[in-house]
C-alpha cells in the first residue's frame, strides 16, 4: 500500500529512534509513542510530517520518492517571491502544494488546484490542473476527463447530490448577484451558496475575489500569458472547458481564473489573453476554469496586518475620500470595474472622486515602506 516512499528521520534530542514502514507496519524503538501518521501517495508531490516522540526528541518528515521535497507547512516570508508550502487533502488524497508571497503582499498557492507541479512554462501541461464550474467543489467534476451530464434539478448547488459529472447546458443560470461561492463545508451548500474548494486547504484560505485579482494583476503587471507565467504566481495558460459541450478551448494559449464574485452574466474571472489581462471579465458559471487559492490578509506577516488598519472613508462616498494612516504614501492608483485605471487627484491624504460615474472602484495605495494596500470603494 505504501510504495515508492522514502522518509527522513532526524535526531532532535538524545537517544535513538527508528521508524520502519512495511505495508502498515510502524515501529518506534525504546518505547517512543507515535502521535500521528499521515499516509501519502507516491504518485503526487506529497510531503507531510510525522511526530513520533511525545517527549519531543524525534521528528520525521515524509518526502516524495521522486523529488525528495519535504513540506513543513510554513508560510512564505514577507518578500515578494518568497516560497512556502502547504499540505491538505484533495481528491481524497493528501497533497502538498507550493505557496508564494505575491507582489500584492498576499500569500497564494503557486499551483492551480489539481496540478502536479509549479509551472515550468506557460504551456506546461503538468501545471494546468483541474477546471471547476463556478459554485462547485472537489466532487470530481473538475477533472479534465470527467463525463458530462445535463443540468440538475434544482439547478443550483443544493441540486448536486450524487452528481460528479461536468454539467453542460446552463448551470446555475439564474445569475443572482447575491449568490455566493464562499461556503466552508458541504453543510453550507444551499440554493444560493456553493462550497469553496479552497477552504479545504485550511484556516484562512479562500477563492480569490475580483478585488484580489485586480490587486494582483496591477501589482504583478499581468497583461499576457508570458507575463502571467513570469509573475511570482507562475500562472499557466490552462484554457477553459466550454459550458455548452464540455469541449476545451485555448489550452496552452490563454488563462481563465475564477473569482468568488458573482455577476449578471454568471461570475467574474481573471482573463489572461494574448494581448491583455482583465480581472473584471465575466462569463457563464458552467464554464470550467482554473482555481488558484489565496490566503486571507489576517494570515500575512506583521507589516501587512498593520496596513489593514489604514482607514479610507466614507465608504460609500459621494466624492471625497479621506485616508487615515501614519505611513507616508508613495503612489495612488484607482481602477474601475472594467479593470481600467482612472485619473484621480491625491492631496493632503484626500482622494477626489467627484464626477466619477457611480459604481465600484479599487483604490490601490503604495506606501514609502514598500507595502501595498487595496480597498474596494462604492461611489454613489
Amino acid at each position: 500500500m505504501l510504495k515508492n516512499l522514502h522518509f527522513a528521520i532526524r535526531k532532535i534530542g538524545v537517544g535513538l529512534g527508528l521508524i520502519g514502514i512495511a505495508n502498515t507496519f510502524l515501529y518506534a524503538q525504546q518505547g517512543d509513542v507515535i502521535n500521528r501518521l499521515r499516509v501519502v501517495s507516491a504518485k503526487r508531490n506529497v510531503n507531510n510530517q510525522i511526530s513520533i516522540d511525545t517527549s519531543g526528541k524525534y521528528g520525521a518528515s515524509y518526502a516524495d520518492f521522486s523529488t525528495g521535497k519535504v513540506c513543513t507547512n510554513t508560510d512564505p516570508g514577507n518578500n515578494p517571491g518568497d516560497i512556502g508550502c502547504v499540505s491538505f487533502t484533495y481528491k481524497e488524497e493528501p497533497v502538498s502544494y507550493s505557496t508564494v508571497r505575491g507582489k500584492d503582499g498576499k500569500i497564494w498557492l503557486q499551483q492551480n488546484l489539481g496540478s502536479t507541479q509549479v509551472a515550468t512554462s506557460m504551456s506546461d501541461e503538468e501545471s494546468y490542473g483541474d477546471l471547476f464550474q463556478w459554485g462547485r467543489w472537489d466532487d470530481w467534476h473538475q477533472v479534465r476527463n470527467s463525463p458530462t451530464t445535463g443540468t440538475p434539478s434544482p439547478n443550483s448547488p443544493d441540486g448536486l447530490v450524487g452528481i460528479s459529472s461536468f454539467i453542460t447546458g446552463s448551470w446555475w443560470a439564474g445569475n443572482t448577484l447575491t449568490d455566493q461561492w464562499t461556503g466552508n463545508s458541504a453543510a453550507s451548500i444551499s440554493s444560493n451558496e456553493g462550497f469553496d474548494p479552497c477552504k479545504a486547504i485550511g484556516q484562512g484560505w479562500k477563492m480569490p475575489s475580483q478585488t484580489d485579482w485586480v490587486a494582483l494583476q496591477n501589482a504583478e503587471v499581468i497583461n499576457n500569458p508570458t507575463a502571467a507565467y513570469n509573475s511570482t504566481l507562475k500562472l499557466p495558460a490552462a484554457g477553459y472547458r466550454g459550458s455548452t459541450t464540455g469541449d476545451f478551448t485555448f489550452v496552452g494559449q490563454r488563462g481563465y481564473y475564477w473569482s468568488s464574485t458573482p455577476s449578471s452574466s454568471g461570475a467574474k474571472y481573471f482573463y489572461i489573453g494574448s494581448v491583455l489581462g482583465n480581472a473584471a471579465a465575466g462569463g457563464p458559471r458552467g464554464q470550467g476554469q482554473s482555481v488558484r487559492c489565496v490566503k486571507e490578509a489576517s494570515s500575512l506577516g506583521t507589516s501587512e496586518t498593520k496596513l489593514n488598519t489604514v482607514g479610507i472613508y466614507p465608504n460609500p462616498t459621494n466624492g471625497i475620500l479621506h485616508i487615515k494612516t501614519g505611513t507616508p504614501i508613495e503612489s495612488l492608483k484607482v481602477v474601475n470595474e472594467a479593470g481600467q485605471s482612472v485619473e484621480v487627484l491625491l492631496s493632503n491624504n484626500e482622494i477626489n472622486m467627484r464626477g466619477f460615474p457611480s459604481g465600484i472602484y479599487i483604490v490601490q495605495l503604495k506606501f514609502k515602506n514598500g507595502q501595498p494596500f487595496f480597498k474596494k470603494i462604492v461611489k454613489k
